[in-house]
């Protein structure tokens, strides 16, 4: 049994296996990561016990950096087990104006040891957004910016459209005013004034509701955007203690924050509402674990190099 557990061909074999595996997730799989799944686990386990038996056969003979190789491996593979089986991970809503301290999971919600209070969030495009209007007649399409003020007429038709107002995020009051709820393209809508058989209308068309006014217009008229393409998305939030000052600070898609022990990643976000954002809380216990065990890892590499 033991040669078996630290014969080569078994090593190979499992190596195979694995980069098999990554191959798949990578590249084919779409749905559920298969690194949580019970048989990886065992391929994992099995791998470790491998190098461990090899390495523990050969431990009174073997030079200095051999060992320090095989541990750092076993070490590494046992701190990602810890670090699956161990890791903290619940979900932290926050709401504009108001402090919060309890994350959630499916299952449960934890407190956590200070509170966090959104105080802006923001969205950074890849370049500014712009509007365009479609007029359809038939099979026939033209295109035009959309910019407040401007009049589009129509060749051949005596029909003009002339460009009211543009609002970056529909919204109404009680009094049924249009108010702009956000700096942000969630909702973007055109007020267009158009004229035609001598007659005037004023309408909003909407970039997420293309079908509006589609059978009471003698031509199809649609609003869309251009280059909406969000580039990041930051949460400004200030962070308090039970005791000491507020700390400031600022979650982005590749910037967390870390806060004793815990590390906040900004998640998601409402593009209904400009004052929510969504962020991840985690602690990974069995970080450590693999630390150790690339420090160990590379000791031995340098060693080998020192030859």
């Amino acid at each position: 049994m033991l040669n078996f557990l630290s014969s080569l061909r078994l090593f190979f074999s499992l190596c195979l296996a694995l980069a098999a595996v990554f191959i798949y997730q990578t590249v084919f799989n779409r749905g559920v990561p298969v690194y949580g799944s019970p048989w990886f686990a065992a391929l994992g386990l099995l791998t470790a016990v491998n190098i461990a038996v090899c390495s523990l056969r050969r431990v009174r003979t073997a030079p200095a950096h051999f060992t320090l190789l095989h541990a750092g491996l076993v070490i590494i593979i046992l701190g990602a087990f810890a670090s699956r089986f161990f890791r903290f991970e619940a979900q932290l809503p926050l709401h504009a104006g108001a402090a919060a301290d309890t994350a959630y999971t499916d299952l449960a919600s934890y407190k956590l040891p200070f509170s966090v209070e959104l105080k802006d969030f923001r969205l950074e495009y890849y370049r500014e957004p712009s509007g365009r209007i479609t007029l359809v007649s038939g099979a026939k399409k033209q295109d035009f910016e959309a910019r407040e003020g401007a009049v589009i007429k129509i060749p051949g038709r005596g029909e003009e459209l002339k460009v009211l107002r543009l609002v970056r995020d529909f919204g109404l009051t009680g009094r049924n005013e249009v108010v702009e709820k956000s700096l942000y393209w969630n909702n973007p809508a055109v007020q267009l004034e158009i004229t035609s058989g001598g007659k005037k209308k004023k309408l909003w068309f909407f970039s997420n509701f293309p079908g509006m006014h589609s059978s009471g217009l003698p031509f199809g008229v649609l609003y869309g955007i251009e280059h909406a393409e969000i580039r990041n998305f930051t949460s400004s939030v200030a962070v308090s203690r039970p005791s000491g000052p507020e700390v400031p600070a600022e979650i982005s898609v590749n910037k967390p924050l870390k806060m004793d022990g815990y590390t906040l990643y900004q998640t998601s976000y409402d593009p209904a509402d400009a004052g929510y954002t969504l962020l991840t809380v985690t602690m990974d216990r069995g970080l450590w674990i693999v630390y150790a065990g690339f420090t160990i890892f590379l000791t031995g590499v340098l060693l080998w190099l020192r030859k």
